[in-house]
């Protein structure tokens, strides 16, 4: 979603940096293994690499959930794969499709329904 932003934690971090999304939808950011090179700051940060990141994406996920899924739910990747393969999710609430790119996480997301905001 444009303008908006995600939550990004990386790793065993307690807390997320808030990055927003471009007027694309996007959410930039880089990783590095040199600890003079992190900068966290909101815009296009840059975080120190980890195998896996959690992503807080504050919106319906368009995927498969179980009876218990929660908007408020953070999903783990692997740093890994992402920078292997790349990653992209299932879409349930349209016919948009992407091909996966190395380096690239997609995920298809929706804004919430008036019920699914008051049931958090």
């Amino acid at each position: 979603m444009a303008n908006k932003w995600v939550d990004l934690g990386i790793g065993n971090i307690v807390s997320m940096l808030t990055i927003p999304t471009d007027k694309e939808g996007v959410a930039w950011f880089r990783l590095t293994d040199n600890d003079a090179g992190v900068n966290a700051g909101a815009a296009n940060p840059v975080v120190k690499y980890n195998d896996n990141f959690r992503v807080h994406i504050p919106f319906a996920l368009c995927q498969r959930h179980g009876s218990n899924y929660s908007w408020l739910a953070v999903t783990t990747f692997s740093t890994k794969r992402i920078l292997e393969q790349g990653i992209v999710s299932e879409n349930t609430c349209g016919k948009a499709t992407a091909a996966p790119i190395p380096g690239e996480v997609i995920v298809f997301v929706r804004p919430l329904t008036f019920w699914e905001e008051l049931k958090q």
